[in-house]
Order: structure tokens, then sequence, then C-alpha cells
């Protein structure tokens, strides 16, 4: 019977021991109060944010494997039985006991790896209840875990003075290193250290440290762990002389993704290469150093792989800790300029508007009180698409604008990712396609990567192993992609990049460049198949700066950062031929679909071949025998034979004439013939029908005259103003008109000297 109770009580005992080993503990074993660790694609660090403590413990994750010599170093110098007990020592607990007792002081503790283990654990202080605690958690630690995740979790978060936890925080402060690269030297003494991390600095007043560190290399030699040859290079090491700082390789864009990802996600993988952001950083600081001559502040720059749309180089500024540095020039609204002139005309090249070799009026152009006009202010007459893109000239895109539609192209910019359209379509109005809209450096760069995805839009990712959580939106055809970019090609580059064509080394880009209304921004954009660049210049506070303009300020850089960037000779530029497409006839002269009327027909690709215009200046008509006066069936006599002729309205042959341009002489209608006459060989170009024009006043409260302006198709011709049938006077050649209307509604006439006419009519207000 009391045999029996014997066997109770020792089964009670047992059963409570085995409750206490292997009841569950608190998960995660160590306070996961780890520092952010921000790397680039290939795990490269970035950025290690401070954690809560204000401490930089790196994540356990970061590092899954211990370096060899720093678990034998650690083990050796610590615990060298740790691979045999189960987490006291019997042997070195009665030694300490024995050693203290003698000493009436503490000489040792008798800790093992896993009661350290334990006692950073619960961060107790070092009394014997505290100790006794210790051992009895280091056994229910080994109980649960291997000795090697024992020996991983202690060495992630051991104290290495200051504010520096775990080992591999430790390496990257003292060695600058990750800790797979530690020398013998520098393994020990990331050994010792932890020992007593609060006396001891690896950077001042460690001789005491090295003592301790020449002690353990001695003792891994006698132990032959280490050779002779290796024990005396390690004893020749030199210690720290400073922390040093971890990296800092895309500062903004480490900041936005600690600011914009989940907290708990400790490691954030970014898309950002190292390789690419540093090189591309240096040019930038190079390149800022250079503008900072001409007041120029500030510089942004963004890199795109095209096929996945993952960012692999983003600066915000050229210096982060530099004045106003901190601001993300990527994300900053700015002022547009010329950027989204591309993307109208591949939406008309789509729409079958024009193709780039349709002509485009430039002209002097009103829409109510808006007149837009050129960066040189002078204006061509008449030039192609691809001349009007590859020059930015503003009024042909203006009017192509009201052509296709300002809300149509407004609700484009949206679809395809401009979020910072904070206004209705009718506040931008046409001034939108000139830089009358606020746009960002990322998105206009991503709208550049959509283009060179041949129309297709989403958005940009920053996380290696981000999905797209949208579809691509396909809002441009392919073949219109690839004419735009065919035109961008041919943009005049800056500086040497001018005779890119003749090295063999080179390749084409498609780009683009822009510069806001009173030169406070400068952009320049562009891509290949692989990738895009987005550069900006300027200053964050907006400061005007004449020096500004997109080819000469950020052209440069552009071109330096695509230089850096890989080149695969086999996917240098997009191919015709690999994408369908129609083949049209169009008129050699025009651009536009050949009609009869139409003496030189070329064929030409176009992407909705069914619905480009046809050819509207090519006319067809009788003449004399003479060919002095066109004639009709009641003025023609013997000798009269059809003629063809390139017929442009009479403002453009003005323009045509005053830059040089020798134009087809279209002949009047017969004088003599009553039967008709040639309202359209005069045309007002201002004021527009219907316009409401401001008298103003000078400086002197004298109101000022208006200046009214009108071309004729014939040189040379004289015209006759009249205002509300009161003669004003007469002009030849250069047809402006100067005069003070009252205030209320009139009519303006034009008479030739053949007696054609022209009218309009407007209202005028003065100023008080």
């Amino acid at each position: 019977m009391i045999k029996n109770k014997k066997y109770q009580r020792a089964a009670v005992i047992l059963a409570a021991l085995l409750v206490f080993l292997f009841f569950p503990m608190k998960q995660p074993l160590v306070s996961s109060n780890y520092s952010r660790v921000i790397t680039d694609r290939n795990g490269q660090i970035m950025r290690v944010f401070l954690n809560s403590n204000q401490q930089y413990c790196l994540p356990p994750g970061f590092s899954d494997t211990l370096p060899e010599k720093l678990k034998l170093a650690v083990i050796h110098f610590e615990d060298r039985y740790f691979r045999y007990h189960p987490g006291i020592n019997p042997v070195s607990l009665v030694r300490a006991i024995i050693q203290n007792h003698k000493e009436k002081r503490t000489v040792s503790g008798a800790s093992t790896i896993t009661m350290q283990l334990a006692r950073i654990r619960k961060g107790r202080r070092r009394t014997p209840i505290n100790k006794t605690l210790e051992m009895c958690e280091a056994l229910r630690i080994e109980a649960r875990f291997s000795k090697d995740e024992i020996l991983k979790l202690y060495l992630d978060h051991a104290p290495y003075g200051g504010n520096i936890i775990g080992y591999q925080a430790a390496a990257w402060r003292y060695f600058g290193k990750p800790p797979v690269q530690l020398s013998w030297a520098e393994a020990c003494l990331l050994a010792v250290l932890p020992n007593s991390p609060g006396k001891m600095s690896p950077v001042k007043n460690n001789d005491l440290l090295r003592e301790k560190r020449n002690r353990l290399l001695k003792s891994l030699y006698m132990s032959h762990t280490i050779d002779t040859a290796t024990l005396n290079n390690s004893l020749n090491e030199h210690m720290p002389a400073e922390i040093v700082p971890f990296d800092l390789v895309a500062p903004h864009l480490a900041q936005r993704m600690d600011n914009e990802t989940s907290q708990k996600q400790r490691i954030v993988k970014t898309s950002i290469d190292a390789s690419i952001q540093q090189r591309a950083n240096y040019l930038v600081q190079r390149y800022s150093r250079l503008l900072a001559y001409y007041g120029i502040q500030n510089t942004a720059v963004i890199v795109i792989e095209n096929k996945n749309r993952k960012v692999r180089a983003y600066i915000g500024s050229q210096d982060f800790y530099g004045t106003a540095g901190m601001n993300d020039g990527v994300k900053a609204m700015r002022s547009s300029g010329s950027l989204l002139k591309p993307f109208l005309y591949a939406l008309a090249f789509n729409d079958g508007l024009i193709l780039p070799g349709s002509l485009m009026q430039d002209i002097p152009t009103f829409y109510g009180s808006f007149s837009p006009s050129n960066a040189s202010e002078m204006y061509s007459g008449m030039v192609t698409a691809q001349d009007a893109l590859v020059r930015s000239l503003n009024v042909p895109a203006v009017r192509l604008l009201y052509t296709y539609g300002h809300y149509r192209f407004y609700q484009f910019l949206k679809d395809a990712g401009i979020s910072t359209l904070f206004r209705p379509a009718d506040s931008y109005g046409l001034p939108l396609i000139i830089g009358g809209a606020e746009v960002t450096l990322e998105e206009i760069s991503a709208m550049y990567c959509g283009l060179a995805n041949l129309g297709s839009f989403a958005p940009l990712l920053y996380v290696e192993d981000e999905k797209p959580e949208q579809q691509a939106k396909n809002l441009i055809d392919t073949l219109s992609s690839v004419m735009v970019l065919n035109v961008l090609n041919n943009l005049q580059r800056p500086g040497a990049e001018y005779y890119w064509t003749k090295f063999n080394n080179q390749f084409p880009v498609a780009w683009k460049t822009g510069t806001s209304y009173g030169h406070k921004d400068a952009w320049a954009v562009g891509a290949n198949p692989l990738y895009t660049v987005g550069v900006w210049v300027g200053n964050f506070d907006a400061a005007t700066n004449k020096n500004l303009s997109g080819a000469a300020s950020a052209g440069p850089l552009l071109f330096d950062i695509f230089d850096i960037l890989p080149h695969d000779a086999d996917n240098a530029w997009w191919n015709f031929n690999d994408y369908n497409f129609e083949t049209i006839k169009v008129c050699a002269s025009t651009g536009y679909m050949a009609s009869g009327r139409c003496d030189k027909i070329i064929e030409t690709r176009a992407p909705q071949a069914d619905k480009l215009r046809q050819c509207m200046y090519c006319i067809k008509t009788e003449v004399d025998s003479l060919n002095e006066f066109r004639v009709c069936s009641r003025c023609w006599q013997n000798g009269h034979h059809q003629q063809k002729y390139l017929s442009y309205p009479p403002l453009v042959m003005e323009y045509l004439r005053k830059n040089g341009e020798v134009t087809e002489r279209i002949p009047p209608h017969n004088p003599e013939c009553t039967a008709t006459r040639d309202n359209n060989l005069i045309e007002i170009a201002y004021p527009e029908e219907g316009a409401k024009i401001m008298v103003s006043r000078d400086f002197n409260g004298q109101y000022q005259p208006v200046v009214f302006s009108a071309a004729h198709q014939i040189a040379n011709q004289n015209i006759f103003w009249y205002i509300d049938n009161i003669y004003l006077g007469m002009t030849h050649k250069n047809h402006k008109m100067a005069c003070i209307p009252e205030k209320g509604n009139h009519s303006l006439t034009l008479v030739d000297s053949y007696g054609n006419t022209k009218n309009t009519s407007f209202y005028a207000t003065r100023s008080q």
C-alpha cells in the first residue's frame, strides 16, 4: 500500500513536471519589437528604422542562417557544453556556488545560453530569485526548441552596446557588413560583447574588449578551432573606429514605404534596384551642382522597368538631408507643361482625325478670351502633325484638343491614372493641353510607361513581390502608340546627344520635354521598350527661373540616366511589322485621305483607315485659257479648262508667305462675272464672329486701340475696312487695323479691290 502511494506521488510529480515543461509558452518567445528594414529587390538594405525603444534590432527573418564562425565563437565563450546540457549546466552551477562563496561576491553566474535567453525574454534584473526562475524557464525552452533555434533566438536579441540589439545590427553597425562576411576577429568581438555591453564599447575605451577578444581567439586556437595563421592575422585586426551608419538608398521611397505599408510587415522588399539607384543618384548629385549655378535647386528622377511597371530608381531630391531635401519631388504636383501633348496626338491618330503626315493649321486662333500662342510667338501657317509634336507647338495642339474634345481628353487622363485633376473638365478647358493641369512625376512617367506598353495603362509597382491589383486598361491602339513613339524619337537631343545617330552604341529614345508657364518647372520624360525615365528640375518653393527649360535643364540628365541602364540590341525599338495595320492612300501634299482632286497619292499605315477625313485643301476648278481667272458657266469662253490647286485659307497663306514658303497662286474668279463673289479670299483673324472684346485703359487713363487683323489669299491686295458702315481705312499686304470701338454691338466689314467682302460681328466693353 505504501509502495503504491510512492508510485502515485512519483506519477503526480512526473505529470506536474511534464505539464511545466510542455505547457505552451507565450509566442513569440521574445518580444517582436524589431526595426523596420526596407530593402531593394535583391535584399540589399536601403534603410533601417529605429524600433519603438529607439534601438536597432533587425528582424530574425532578415538573416535566417547563423554564420558558422559566430556560432563557434559564442558557444566556446559563453557555454561550451551548450550542445549537451538540458538548459542548465549542473557542473557550472556547482562550481559557481563554490567560487562565489569563497570570494564572498559574484564571480560566476553559471548562466547557460538558454538561461541568458530566458533573462532577455523577461528583462529581469540579476538576482538569486530571478536566477532560479531563469533556470526553470531554460528547461521549458529546451523542451520546445532545438539548440540551433535557441542559439539564433539568443543572438537575435542579445545586447551589443548602446542601442544595438542582436548580432545582425551589431555586424552592420560595427563593421558595415552582413554577418556572413564576419572575420574570426569580428566574430569573437561579437561573442564577448554581450557579456558586458554596458561597460565596454568597440569604438572607445576598448582595450579591455580587445583583451577579451584576443583571449577568446587564443582559446579557439588552443582547441584547434582555428590555425596559427588565422590566429596571428586575427590578433592584428583593428578594433572598430566608429559606428557605421546603415545604408541610406532611395531614402524618399524608403520613408514612403514605411508610411504606406503595414507596420506588421517588418521587412519590405521594394522594387528598387540598388545598383541603378546608386548610379542614378550619383548622376543627379553631379548634375544638381551644375544647376545650382543657375539658381535651380531641386531635382527628382524616377526609373521604371516597362515590362512589369516596377520602379527601379526613385530620387525625390538630390540631397535628402539638404535644404528642403526631404520634400519628395516624385510626388509633388506641378504644372505639366507640354507633357500631355503626345497622348492627345495618339488619341487623334487612334480616332482617325489625323496621321503623322497630316497638315495642321498654325495660325493666330481665338476661343473666346483664350488665344493660345507658341513659345516662339511665331506661326508657321501649316505644319504636319509630326512636326507640330516634335516642335511642341501650342496652337496646333489646342486646335486639335478643340476638335477631339477637352472633356474626352480629361476623362482619358483620369482613366489612364492621372489623379491630380481636382477640378472639373470645364475648369481646365483648352489650356489643359499646354500646362493648365497639375501632374506628378510619378504619374506622368507612368503615362509614358503606358505608351511604351503600347497603349496599356496601369499603376506603378514599388514592392518586388507585389502583383497588380487591377487589370491594365488598353486606352490607345497599338499602332497609334507606335506612331507617336516614332515621332518622339525624332526630337532633337541636347548637347553631345545631338549626334547620337553617329555612334554605333547609341539607342533610340522616345522623349518629350515640358516647361511650365512662368519657367517654374522643367520636365523630360523618355521611353524605350525596356525603360521609362522621368526627370523634373526646378525649385520646391515654385520660384520662377528663366534658366528653366525642359530641353536644356532636364534633357541632359535624362540621357545620362538612359546611358547607365541595361541595353538589349534585340529589343531596342518597336517594329511596325510586328503589329496589324491597314494601308490607305493619302494625299502626299496634305496627309489626308486622297480624293479625285489630289495630284500626288502615296500609301501609308493608319489605325482607323475608314475614319480619316478626305483631303480638303486640294481643289479642281475651271480656269480661263491664260490661267488668270477662275470661270464658271456664266463667264467662261473658248480655251477654259480644269486645273488642280492646293488651296489654303487666306490666313494660312499669309503666314506661309511670311515664312518664305512658295505657295500656289489660285486665281480669283473673273471679276466681270456677276454670278458669284470670292468671299473666301478674305479671312478675318480677329475678332472672330460673336467675340466679346475689352477696350482697356493705359496708365494715363486713355483707352487703348484694339488691333483687328485679317488675311487675303492673294498677295499685294488692298483691303478696305468699315465698322458699322463707317470707313476706317485701307491696308496693303499687312492687314491690321487699329480702332477704339464704343461699348455695344458692332459689325466689321472688309472689302477687297475685286469687290469681295467679309463680315463679322462682335460686342465691345470698356474698362472703368
